[in-house]
Parts: structure tokens; C-alpha cells; sequence
């Protein structure tokens, strides 16, 4: 995602995102799933020693919603990469009570979330990164072809997005979960680590 000269973002409304273990604690949905996987994501060598390097100041600003799926797979590696990274920090909004960040996204086609969007010392975008990594797409295709009562339920324009949630989960949603962390353990955790670093490197560069 190319970025923008206009990110609605400076060093006081910085400190008014929260910070990992702040949004860990307040979570209503899925504290467990991403309590655990805070503990058991690691970084490969090569990994760690590229994020090692990278030039301080990075601010690291998510996005999400505690419910959601993509961000309890991808929120820890971005964790595990901040943790490394010592000249990187992180602060995470959620999009139902962040206006004005949403709008932001919105603007540019971003409707999907979790949002990871890296900011250089000056405030100014070096790049974004949006929901889950490009390997993922192909599976979660498959599963859903293979789940069509899962599927439709996604399909369903009538059904608020709690009562989708419900649903999905009734037609095979927490399965679902489970199998998206065999994945990442499966090599999608590298493809989110190869597009983080690719996103970095190309901001360095502008």
C-alpha cells in the first residue's frame, strides 16, 4: 500500500493509543488465543537480526478489534518484531472508537483490518499493511469453498456484523481459528514477516 503525505497522526495523539498490554488487558474476545501466541511467536536468526537494525525512531500504529481473527494470527508477530526492534515502538486503536483513523483508511480503500501502518520519526507514512498476508488469500479461499454454511454466512448482507460473528462462529468459525494458526505456523508467520520487512526497506528508501 503506497503511502500518504497526510497521515492524521503526531506525537500527542500518539500517546493516546494503547499500548499492547493495555488493549491485551481490556480485550472481551479472544484474550486467550493472543495470550498464548505473545508467548510462543519467535522470529527466525536472519529475522531478528534484520529488525535489530532498523533506524530509530519506527512507530509501529495498529488498527484492529479484539475479535478479530487476522489480527490474534498477526498482532503477536508484530509484537515479537516491535519486541526486537529496539528503536520501534507500537500503539493500537480499535477502528470502532478511532473516527478519524478510519476514515483516514477508508479514504484510501481500506475497509479491512487489522491495519499495521509504520510511521518514521517526522510522522510520515513509510508504508501499510492490511489484514493478513498475500498466501493467505488462496487458503482461506479453499477453507471457505470447503465450508459453504461458513461462507454463507460471510455472504449474508442482513446480519449485523455481531450477529455474523456468531454465526460464523456456529458454522465452523472457531475450527476455523485453529486451522489459520496451523497455517502460520506453516509459513504464513514468514510471509508476514517477509511483506513487514519489504514495507520497512521501501520506506527507508523514499
Amino acid at each position: 500500500m503506497e503511502p500518504m503525505s497526510n497521515f492524521p497522526m503526531d506525537a500527542a495523539r500518539w500517546t493516546r493509543g494503547r499500548t499492547l498490554d493495555q488493549f491485551v488487558a481490556a480485550m472481551r474476545h479472544q484474550q486467550d488465543l493472543i495470550r498464548r501466541r505473545l508467548q510462543e511467536v519467535t522470529l527466525a536468526p536472519d529475522d531478528s537480526a534484520f529488525f535489530e537494525r532498523v533506524a530509530a525512531p519506527v512507530h509501529a500504529l495498529v488498527m484492529t478489534e479484539d475479535w478479530c481473527g487476522d489480527s490474534a494470527m498477526n498482532l503477536p508477530i508484530l509484537a515479537k518484531i516491535v519486541q526486537v526492534a529496539r528503536g520501534m515502538d507500537l500503539r493500537i486503536w480499535t477502528r470502532s472508537q478511532s473516527p478519524e483513523l478510519n476514515d483516514y483508511y477508508q479514504a484510501r480503500g481500506i475497509t479491512h483490518i487489522p491495519v499495521f501502518t509504520f510511521l518514521d520519526a517526522d510522522w510520515k507514512e513509510m508504508g501499510t499493511w492490511v489484514e493478513r498476508p498475500q498466501p493467505a488469500r488462496s487458503r482461506i479461499r479453499e477453507w471457505l469453498a470447503a465450508h459453504p454454511e461458513a461462507s454463507a454466512v460471510l455472504r449474508d448482507p442482513t446480519l449485523t456484523p455481531e450477529a455474523r460473528r456468531e454465526r460464523f462462529n456456529q458454522a465452523g468459525g472457531r475450527e476455523f481459528l485453529a486451522e489459520m494458526e496451523r497455517w502460520y505456523a506453516d509459513g504464513l508467520q514468514q510471509a508476514t514477516v517477509d511483506e513487514i520487512k519489504g514495507l520497512l526497506l521501501a520506506g527507508e528508501k523514499r
